[in-house]
């Protein structure tokens, strides 16, 4: 008996030290200060842990945090419970010294220590902030007056003002902040003030003054074109011809509205859901529109019918989904929409329920879908061994072929590649990087392969914008979420926003073990209207280049709008507020040219623009000036283009001369002396940092004997 029980105690020591092996050590443990960056407000800091794990637990495991922090004699437990391999400590003070370690534990046992970081944490740095609220109603002929005031949380600190956006002729004074200013005429105009503290901090503050004049009334009635009867909740746009922005309102039960709008021209707009959207009077684009114009204290009446949209008519897609050799894959059959912009005008009850489909025991499918509509056809086997696909032979979603559907379409098969399979993967969620509430989207991991990184595989989220990627093959991946409008697609950076791939960080997947945590932010396009850019996407040799993402920039370093080329490279960037705009084109197969230049729409004649966007292999240049001698002035485009925070501007002179580089605003105020001496023939590439200037288009000049060249480049941040 005594010898079976030290035989059970012996089994349980090993049960225990074999239990123990499974709770993998922490590792590589490191603490750094960051920053607190929210423009305006008086936050501090908080210290970023990261760390590795020796090897992938075969258990569900968490993590403990312990800190020794001032004052404190022993380490104390500051987190349990924790999951991830970062951790943000936002309880600290500044001038001190803290310490960290992390175990691993479940629920039976625990890891050993992570080796200890320690850091001590800077003084507070100068914050300024405003403290004072712009009024935001103005009147034609009326003075407007702003007196801007500013905090900074450091006592010595001497702050000066500067109008960084608004109307030419209004005027700071850049001691007490106080803001002078006459409208001339009515509409939207935008205003950014900056206060700077002569200790280093600095603060935004950006509004718009509506400025109204003498109004007039326009009223009407709208009604259903079939039967006459009123039509209610009609959605009425008025567009003036000389504003960036619109007004709007809706009809009554009556179908009866009444707006109340400023002298002056606009175009008119009628929405309403399950009705074709029409212009004043019975047009079909705001380039024919008809001109109402209101005159003060005075009264337009208008009327319009609508049409009915039909219910559209259903079709379907057919195929097969089978493996190499002709056998049948079990798979689940899905088609997308490819464009949204289309889907308002049609009554919620017209679409199919479900537009998914699993294959028949033979490997066929069938769908159900509207006609007149594009669509990408994805294929995902119930087998785990077999690559998922696009339509046709693509991997993800950008590269898929899109099929239009004006009747029944068939043939639409699959023939599925059998894949190693690898028990790993990339995992997070799609949200809302304001709010935190979950979106839906199509989520694509791209794969860096020989020095690019290529389209690899994509996925739908779940209704909560869950997303799993799995059985990647080993290596370095940066991943991509496309939503519906009015969200804009971006890249995973993580606690931050990043809409161009060169912004996103690189996630590494081993063979095994799911990558967690990858959680993409996005963030919704500020406004809208009813202009329109398209063109094509091309290489510099001409060719059509598909799958390209296309972003409008508005002055402010605003995303306005974004589409993605079709497969012949075409384009078409809608419902854009009226302005101008710098177009900016990505792939992550390509390169940026030099300048893709700006575009300008507007709501009067200028309502449609084009313009063709090119993209080239080529890469960047080095730093300094090059052994071989121009034989021309010239400035080229900066790069890369947008920028954060640093870009290079490159330029040749074909002999001796005095240069000149200089960085404004829009407004002209020099930012920045780059060169400012004498230089000999040669190719250069200067350096110019923002690190310390807002968002926006800037300009920068040279001046090169008796040339001289101004060119466009805009900080994003």
């Amino acid at each position: 008996m005594k010898k079976t029980n030290l035989i059970l105690m012996f089994l349980l020591v090993l049960g225990l030290q074999f239990a123990f092996s499974q709770v993998p050590d922490p590792t590589n443990l490191t603490a750094e200060f960051k920053q607190e960056n929210h423009p305006g407000m008086m936050g501090y800091g908080y210290v970023e842990l990261k760390w590795q794990l020796s090897q992938t637990p075969s258990t569900f495991y968490f993590f403990k945090i312990f800190r020794q922090g001032p004052g404190d004699s022993t380490f104390k437990q500051i987190s349990s419970y924790w999951r991830g391999l970062k951790f943000n400590d936002y309880n600290i003070r500044p001038n001190s010294t803290y310490s960290y370690y992390v175990v691993t534990y479940t629920s039976s046992s625990s890891s050993n220590p992570s080796n200890i970081a320690t850091l001590t944490t800077p003084p507070v740095p100068d914050y300024v902030r405003f403290t004072t609220y712009p009024p935001k109603l103005a009147s034609i002929g009326v003075a407007y007056t702003y007196d801007a005031d500013a905090v900074s949380n450091q006592p010595n600190a001497v702050l000066t003002y500067s109008l960084i956006e608004g109307p030419a002729d209004a005027t700071l004074d850049t001691v007490s902040g106080l803001l002078n200013w006459t409208p001339s005429a009515a509409g939207y105009f935008k205003f950014k003030l900056k206060a700077e503290s002569n200790l280093g901090g600095k603060a935004y503050q950006e509004w718009t003054v509506k400025v109204t004049g003498p109004t007039g009334t326009i009223t009407g009635t709208v009604v259903d074109e079939s039967t006459n009867q009123p039509l209610e909740h009609v959605a009425v746009y008025f567009i003036s011809t000389n504003s960036t922005r619109h007004e709007h309102t809706y009809t009554n039960s009556n179908g009866e509205f009444s707006k109340s709008l400023v002298e002056g021209n606009y175009k008119i707009k009628f929405y309403k859901r399950g009705y074709y959207p029409e212009f004043y009077d019975n047009k079909t684009s705001i380039d024919s529109a008809d001109i109402v114009s209101v005159v003060a204290n005075s009264t337009v009446t208008i009327s319009a019918s609508l049409a009915t949209v039909p219910p559209p008519a259903q079709y379907t897609i057919s195929g097969s989904v089978l493996d190499s050799n002709g056998l049948p894959i079990k798979s689940v059959v899905t088609a997308f929409f490819v464009r949204d912009t289309t889907f308002p005008i049609i009554h919620p009850h017209h679409f199919p329920r479900n537009m998914s489909a699993v294959t028949d025991s033979n490997g066929n499918y069938q769908l159900r879908v509207l006609g007149g509509f594009e669509y990408v056809v994805f294929a995902k086997p119930f087998n785990r061994n077999y690559y998922p696909e696009f339509y046709d032979n693509k991997r993800t979603f950008h590269e898929a072929d899109k099929i239009l559907v004006n009747g029944d379409v068939s043939g639409i098969n699959f023939v599925l590649e059998q894949k190693p399979v690898y028990n790993n993967g990339i995992s997070g969620v799609v949200k809302d990087f304001v709010t935190g509430s979950s979106v839906e989207a199509i989520v694509s991991a791209f794969k860096l392969t020989n020095g690019r990184f290529k389209p690899f595989k994509s996925i739908k989220t779940d209704s909560l914008g869950n997303y799993l990627i799995e059985n990647l093959q080993p290596g370095n991946y940066i991943v991509f979420a496309k939503p519906r409008l009015p969200y804009l697609p971006g890249y995973y950076k993580a606690d931050t926003v990043a809409l161009r791939w060169r912004e996103a960080d690189t996630v590494i997947v081993s063979e095994s073990g799911v990558v967690t945590g990858i959680n993409i932010n996005l963030i919704t396009r500020p406004d809208t209207g009813f202009a329109r850019i398209n063109g094509k996407v091309k290489t510099i040799l001409g060719e059509p280049v598909s799958g390209a993402l296309i972003f409008a920039y508005d002055l402010n370093g605003n995303v306005n709008s974004y589409t993605i080329s079709e497969s012949d490279g075409s384009y078409s960037l809608e419902n854009l507020s009226a302005g101008e705009f710098t177009l900016i084109v990505e792939s992550t197969e390509y390169e940026n040219t030099a300048d893709n230049g700006t575009v300008n729409v507007d709501y009067g004649t200028n309502s449609t623009a084009s313009k063709d966007l090119y993209l080239s292999p080529a890469s960047t240049t080095g730093v300094g000036n090059q052994s071989t001698t121009p034989t021309s002035y010239s400035l080229m485009q900066n790069y890369p283009n947008p920028f954060n925070p640093t870009t290079t501007i490159r330029f040749t002179i074909p002999e001796k001369v005095q240069v000149k580089l200089e960085v404004y605003n829009l407004i002209g105020q020099k930012v920045a002396t780059l060169i400012n001496g004498e230089l000999n023939a040669g190719q250069y590439n200067v350096d110019f940092n923002g690190a310390g200037l807002s968002s926006g288009i800037y300009l920068y000049r040279i001046q090169a004997g008796n040339f001289t060249s101004v060119k466009k480049m805009l900080l994003l941040k």
